[in-house]
């Protein structure tokens, strides 16, 4: 009854009935399946193009006489130390060859693993390879008119045979746009159990429905939003690793994190050295306080923390820059879908540990204006500007965010009139919003829209109707 061990063999094994055969190549010991040996080499010294790469790991697309397959290659010596664990216990590819052949033994369809190579000196597992044949289909976010029913109904066959892929989303789930075939690809965090209990089954599903709409219970649809803020919050640490999209940043004394399909010539310029650009003609001066300097050239916005207190240098020292942690920040609302100027990086200077300045870049919003010098010099309100701040702040809180600070000069309208927050340094993810708190952001927000003079009792009851509408909540909430 319990959970089947990555090692699993089966008698009935569709990979033991085919006799794995096993070679050496290149230092590399191979397990292929039968009638694949011959084609390994070619395959392995073809052109490949990247799908994702990182320190520790790489996946590449190859095309050999007109098929398509996929290597997945882990270096597990990009860790020190890590491919000593992998002499105890299977390495990353081969647990995936593992479950591969426990899920082919429970009629699981999966993307066809061809091949499977180590790199074994007497320091572990050094390199081990996962060598997959294309299926021809594309992530089920990437595929129009799928029907929920038919990605319910597989899931659920995947559920009845004991199979639990635990980061269930659409770019695990292939599906062919002309049969509607569904195959299961990248096992990694799958487990195999002789049963699934309901609670696992439902979690399961609510997970999927986070990124793919499902047809499920009420119950299931409110485990799937709570489980979806806490992935969106754990899935903006990404801004401050190494992959695809994030990288780190060294320039002098300054050593960060940039975007780096963000990273222009410009965006370089300033941050190899950030004090000279707040000084430089090219820059327009936004804030030059003692806080803070923010200064904007190029189509971009760079705010410097300035060191202010003697009492934070210590504290600094056990906790990330100020800069940093709005990077974070504005990562975590566009992952969220609330708008904020695009981060472009974050650098700190530090000397012996000690914080000395710190720095985030960003994309400058288009002729930016402060909504409350927007109401100042504005007739009338509009009831479309009315709900955008609503559907702002709404999605904010659902988001299980509070903004300590939520006053009209941190909310900005670009040139085409839309809203967006800004200074996040009082933004906190707190999961799930107690009515207080929410009621104290709105206070706050209302105080500095009511100086205009020129929101009524009308803007009010339509602003609270469509935050409520968005946040899908009964009634406004309260302090009490």
């Amino acid at each position: 009854m319990g959970e089947i061990p990555v090692g699993f063999d089966s008698p009935n094994s569709l990979f033991q009935s085919r006799r794995v055969i096993q070679l050496e190549l290149d230092g590399m010991r191979w397990e292929i399946q039968p009638g694949w040996a011959d084609a390994l080499g070619k395959i392995l010294n073809s052109p490949g193009e990247s799908i994702k790469t990182s320190p520790a790991k790489s996946v590449t697309r190859h095309r050999v006489e007109n098929r398509v397959y996929f290597i997945k290659r882990y270096r597990h010596d990009a860790i020190p130390l890590r491919s000593l664990k992998f002499l105890v216990q299977p390495s990353q590819a081969r647990q995936e060859w593992k479950l591969a052949q426990a899920l082919a033994d429970r009629g699981i369809p999966t993307v066809t693993h061809l091949a499977l190579g180590e790199r074994k000196t007497w320091r572990g597992v050094r390199e081990s390879v996962l060598l997959t044949e294309g299926f021809d289909g594309l992530p089920l976010e990437e595929t129009r008119n799928v029907d929920p029913h038919s990605v319910l109904e597989f899931v659920r066959r995947m559920h009845e045979a004991g199979v639990l892929q635990q980061d269930l989303h659409p770019g695990n789930l292939l599906v062919n746009s002309a049969t509607r075939e569904i195959r299961l690809v990248d096992l990694h965090g799958t487990i195999v159990r002789n049963f699934l209990a309901t609670a696992e089954r439902e979690q399961n599903l609510a997970r999927l429905a986070v990124s793919f709409p499902l047809p499920l219970d009420k119950s299931i649809l409110e485990l799937s939003a709570g489980i979806g803020r806490h992935l969106r919050y754990e899935r903006s640490r990404r801004c401050l690793r190494h992959n695809r999209e994030f990288a780190p940043w060294r320039s002098g004394p300054w050593k960060g994190w940039v975007r780096q399909p963000n990273l222009t010539e410009a965006a370089r310029k300033i941050l190899s050295d950030p004090d000279a650009f707040l000084t430089s003609k090219g820059a327009r001066l936004l804030k030059a306080g003692r806080s803070s300097t923010v200064g904007a050239g190029s189509g971009l916005v760079l705010k410097r923390y300035n060191f202010r207190k003697l009492g934070n240098a210590l504290k600094d020292l056990f906790r990330q820059s100020k800069a940093r942690r709005s990077y974070r920040r504005a990562y975590h609302l566009e992952l969220a879908g609330v708008p904020t100027a695009r981060i472009v990086a974050t650098v700190d200077r530090r000397c012996c540990g000690f914080l000395l300045r710190s720095c985030v870049l960003m994309e400058e919003i288009a002729g930016a204006q402060e909504l409350g010098a927007y109401l100042q010099q504005n007739g009338a309100i509009s009831l479309h500007l009315v709900h955008q701040a609503a559907e702002l702040i709404g999605a904010l809180h659902r988001e299980g965010l509070s903004h300590r600070d939520l006053k009209e000069s941190n909310i900005v309208l670009d040139e085409t009139g839309r809203l967006y927050l800004l200074d996040l340094d009082g933004l906190e993810f707190v999961d799930v919003l107690s009515e207080a708190r929410a009621a104290s952001d709105l206070e706050r927000f209302a105080r500095g829209v009511m100086k205009s003079e020129k929101a009524g009792i009308f803007h009010r009851m339509a602003f609270l109707r469509r935050y409520c509408r968005v946040r899908g909540i009964g009634r406004v909430p309260r302090r009490d």
